[in-house]
């Protein structure tokens, strides 16, 4: 997937350097959930929770095919590993982070409000690692699945937009932990 997004991301933006008015970039944040964690022994049951909440940050950039229709791609990561301490002296370390490409469409409601959906294709990555204060081990999943998003945009001047979206993509799954990579972002998109 990435011999395959980055280079096309590279195509995106270089033919939109001859239509400079045809290309838009933006990034978004959204404060994460603190994660769950819940294990047992066949027995008994311990739940977990995240010690702190992890920002998420993305960038994206896209090629305007259209009035209605765009070619995007974009990439977003957790600010840090989400930590869920166990047993004294253990603890499981997770991060997870996405990249996509996708079809947007919109639908302008007047001057200012517009309506959007994307779907495409997102990988996305699920780092996990248990540890102690001697030693660690950790494995990372890939899954490549399809993208979705919705969103509403509000235009504050001429080329820079507000936006709401919400993202979908699978959820990513490893040894009995599941990664949900769903989340609700504020961001901004200008236009060139």
């Amino acid at each position: 997937m990435k011999k395959f997004l980055c280079p096309t991301l590279i195509v995106v933006a270089a033919s939109s350097l001859a239509h400079a008015e045809d290309f838009y970039l933006g990034a978004n944040i959204n404060q994460g959930s603190k994660g769950h964690l819940k294990y047992g022994d066949g027995v008994t049951s311990v739940e977990r929770s995240a010690n702190q909440r992890m920002l998420s940050a993305g960038v994206f950039v896209g090629y305007v095919l259209s009035p209605s229709w765009a070619l995007e791609g974009g990439y977003r990561d957790q600010s840090g590993n989400s930590v869920f301490d166990l047993k004294p002296g253990y603890q499981i370390k997770t991060r997870t982070s996405m990249g996509y490409l996708a079809v947007r469409t919109t639908w302008r409601l007047d001057d200012n409000w517009s309506l959007y959906g994307k779907l495409g294709v997102g990988q996305g990555r699920f780092k996990a690692s248990l540890g102690n204060t001697s030693q660690s081990a950790g494995d990372t999943v890939h899954k490549t699945g399809v993208y979705l998003g919705v969103g509403i945009a509000y235009m504050v001047g001429k080329d820079v937009a507000l936006q709401l979206e919400l993202e979908h993509t699978d959820q990513l799954k490893q040894q009995g932990l599941k990664a949900t990579m769903d989340k609700l972002s504020l961001g901004v998109k200008v236009g060139f």
